[in-house]
């Protein structure tokens, strides 16, 4: 079964899409306050690496795949600056940005409820 174009090209919005927000979540989470500065530091140091001439491909030795190598850790620092924010405060900005039905792609679900450990002992009387 082949695919069509035009669900390709949907693909290529969708990624797109997703990227853009991605990036839009990145800044706003950036500038606010509340993020530790050590999280901070990690999409400064996927520009740094970005900007450094020193490489894991080589542009020159691998012409194409030394690029690649550069936006793969530049998108790798920007997912894991999500990902390191505290998840409140990237839930906070999502809804922000996209209203309550966007839900973070990137985090379980948060469930509220109330526990208790049962040992093996209490258990058997039961």
């Amino acid at each position: 079964m082949s695919k069509s174009p035009s669900s390709d090209l949907y693909e290529t919005a969708g990624f797109l899409g997703g990227l853009f927000k991605q990036i839009r979540l990145a800044w706003r989470l950036y500038k606010d306050g509340r993020v530790p500065g050590w999280v901070k530091l990690i999409p400064v140091a996927g520009l740094f690496y970005l900007l450094s001439p020193i490489d894991l491909l080589p542009d020159l030795m691998l012409p194409g795949l030394g690029e690649v190598d550069d936006v793969v850790m530049l998108l790798l620092a920007l997912k894991m600056f999500v990902d390191f924010s505290p998840s409140g405060i990237v839930r906070e900005h999502l809804h922000d940005l996209y209203g309550a039905k966007e839900a973070p792609s990137n985090q379980a679900p948060y469930i509220d409820a109330p526990y208790r450990v049962i040992d093996d002992e209490e258990q058997r009387k039961e």
